[in-house]
């Protein structure tokens, strides 16, 4: 055998298929960005939390991946793990391929006794001098003015049992989705199912550890550049009534009132102060504060003593779509000695 031909031969490379399945995965990733770009919208499908890496991905975005995949989830299988004082709830979703072979399986759980679902706030102070002491608390909350003390009782595990059982099918669900489609490198799971208090320590707990940021992919949305795509210019009114606010960072949001229930959001740019009542919405909006976001602002106009205030109705990041209205607040949930501020 001449030297050519031994040098031909340990420069040869058999390919086996391996060429083949990078391409096929290459594929399928830049099939999960470019519907990530032009058919999932944000804050719907999925949610940048700011100090992630990533994106969280929502329950109608994974069900638009497993669409464009044509998976489907199988029968869960779900192991109670409730108590007398407990409901909770692990649940398995097997993620299924078109041929029906099962690809995946997801794992998803929930309780009763997480932060969000074991406290709410009283109706009034008489309901909660009237609660046991066990069964009551009062809790310090970060707010942009310094940390203020908040009224809660617990939450009767029976009235949330439905809630949790979805919970839990819901996390194995996106769980099961981010493994049978590899789309873990492209979104986070469940940070927006976290008290702020938990998602914050995750996200300090990941900076401090060294996590490399996600590595920016850029895919354009298929409208870019069209006049569809570009944001309104100016309050405008809507579809569903009310106004909607041009896109802007958030400045500030504020707590005050006797109670110390209300919440006041300013916009960079803009004089107006934007009002509700809905402290979780106030959270949210705050974690845009200090960031590169834009937001816009859903309101409704309301006469209060001869004033107007504007009560915001929903939010948005600026790129997805106009923000629908929100169903009204339960009839006895205001407190009528302060001034009626909207919730999202």
């Amino acid at each position: 055998m001449s030297a050519t031909t031994d040098q031909a031969l340990s420069t040869t490379v058999i390919d086996r298929g391996a060429g083949t399945a990078i391409q096929q995965l290459q594929a399928r990733m830049q099939t999960i960005l470019e519907v990530m770009a032009n058919v999932l919208e944000e804050g719907k499908d999925y949610g940048k939390i700011p100090g992630t890496d990533k994106p969280s991905l929502y329950k109608p975005g994974a069900e638009k991946l497993m669409l464009t995949f044509e998976l489907a989830p199988a029968r869960p299988s779900i192991e109670d793990l409730s108590t007398s004082d407990e409901i909770r709830y692990r649940i398995n979703v097997p993620i299924e391929g078109p041929d029906g072979r099962v690809l995946a399986v997801g794992v998803g759980e929930a309780s009763s006794n997480e932060e969000k679902y074991r406290w709410r706030k009283p109706v009034c102070d008489q309901e909660y001098e009237e609660t046991p002491a066990q069964l009551r608390r009062e809790k310090w909350f970060k707010g942009s003015s310094g940390p203020w003390k908040g009224k809660q009782i617990r939450t009767s595990p029976a009235d949330i049992a439905n809630t949790v059982l979805k919970m839990a099918h819901k996390r194995g669900f996106i769980h099961g989705t981010l493994l049978a489609t590899g789309a873990s490198s492209v979104f986070n799971q469940d940070l927006e199912d976290f008290t702020k208090e938990l998602r914050d320590s995750i996200i300090e707990s990941d900076a401090s550890a060294g996590t490399p940021a996600a590595e920016k992919r850029e895919v354009k949305r298929a409208s870019e550049g069209s006049a569809a795509a570009k944001p309104a210019a100016g309050p405008t009114t809507n579809g569903h009534g009310g106004f909607i606010t041009e896109p802007r960072k958030v400045k500030n949001v504020r707590v005050f009132g006797t109670n110390q229930d209300n919440y006041a959001l300013t916009l960079e740019g803009d004089k107006n102060e934007y009002t509700t009542k809905d402290a979780t919405a106030a959270m949210e909006l705050e974690k845009f504060k200090g960031t590169d976001h834009l937001i816009r602002v859903r309101y409704e106009d309301k006469e209060w003593k001869g004033k107007t205030y504007h009560n915001i109705v929903s939010f948005a990041i600026a790129d997805a779509a106009v923000p629908a209205a929100a169903p009204a607040p339960a009839a006895g949930s205001m407190d009528q000695s302060e001034i009626p501020f909207g919730g999202r």
